[in-house]
């Protein structure tokens, strides 16, 4: 049993990356292009020529847009287009492939981690992903960072290390805004410190953003989420799926907002088994957008981070006296 399940150890794993490689060179037949990462530097790129971030003006590098799921070039909060100003600053574009080297070693690097731990249950994971994964590193899209971000907050949280947890939810929430569920998690875990560091740091990036991409714009993109919200949802959200069975349109627009609602309740009820409160928050991430596409799919691999590393006792609810030292002498004990 014992050699069976170290040779499962080894097996599994190999066969997950050996997958995760052999799809991703198949994708890569159609080129090395990172389609999101170049809308991401478009964004850059209007905000440092002083033009609209959410309209195209006369020279404004071309943007597809697809009526009626999105007709503006740019569906993401203004601190993404900010962040990508020092991007579109490198010349010959550069910075888009700087920054997807970034999202490539994000998501590769948070699996290689979590595998190391538990290579058969990630192994498994990854191999359910496959596809979402491959086309997340395919394409450059920011959720490259969230699957490293909601790793690395839940690592943080088992430490004790509540504050640059709730600082990293809150940049996260910043670039996809989704992430905010993460942050009613911390709410009602109790995880005051977090809360702290959700706040103090959500403070921070919304002067940067407002001093890098202007009020106005955010005021905009306000208008942005009530249109994603209604005739933006996308073919993979819960209202294009009600949508394709036949639903009424204006019935199944309401199913994402239904399902956060839902999610949040979930998540509170769950408040005493936070490891299963966290993956269902990431879950309500996922089924509560409005605007879903198939690389949206591998934040999932965040649900078993839980189970990678199990929270202590003396980190759950409310409790935040304990110290890291302590946690750790629990844990060889």
């Amino acid at each position: 049993m014992l050699a069976s399940r170290r040779i499962l150890r080894l097996l599994v794993p190999a066969v997950a990356i050996g997958l995760l490689l052999a799809v991703q060179s198949v994708y890569f037949t159609r080129g090395f292009v990172p389609g999101d990462a170049f809308t991401y530097l478009a964004a850059g790129e209007r905000l440092n020529d002083g033009h609209l971030l959410y309209a195209l003006s006369p020279g404004d590098r071309e943007v597809g847009l697809q009526p009626p799921f999105w007709t503006v070039p740019l569906l993401s909060p203004p601190p993404i287009a900010v962040l990508f100003r020092a991007f579109a600053a490198i010349p010959n574009e550069i910075g888009v492939y700087v920054w997807w080297a970034i999202c490539i070693a994000s998501v590769a690097g948070t699996i290689l981690v979590m595998m190391g731990r538990r290579p058969i249950l990630v192994g498994l994971a990854v191999i359910a992903l496959t596809i979402p994964l491959v086309y997340e590193i395919g394409v450059g899209n920011l959720n490259a960072l969230l699957v490293a971000g909601i790793v690395l907050a839940w690592y943080l949280l088992t430490r004790g290390r509540d504050l640059p947890a709730g600082a990293i939810i809150a940049a996260m929430t910043a670039l996809k805004l989704t992430p905010v569920v993460l942050a009613w998690w911390l709410l009602t875990q109790r995880r005051w410190n977090g809360v702290k560091g959700f706040v103090l740091a959500g403070l921070t990036i919304a002067a940067i953003s407002v001093l890098g991409a202007g009020l106005s714009a955010h005021f905009e993109f306000l208008g942005i989420i009530r249109q994603t919200a209604s005739n933006g949802t996308t073919v993979l959200s819960l209202a294009g799926a009600a949508r394709f069975f036949g639903l009424d349109p204006n019935i199944a627009s309401a199913l994402p907002t239904l399902a956060l609602i839902a999610g949040f309740a979930i998540i509170w009820l769950l408040r005493d088994r936070p490891g299963l409160a966290y993956a269902a928050a990431i879950v309500t991430m996922l089924v509560g957008s409005p605007v879903i596409n198939i690389n949206w799919f591998a934040i999932l691999i965040g649900a078993v981070a839980p189970l990678v590393w199990p929270l202590q006792p003396q980190l759950q609810r409310g409790s935040q006296t304990t110290s890291v030292g302590e946690v750790s002498a629990s844990a060889r004990g």
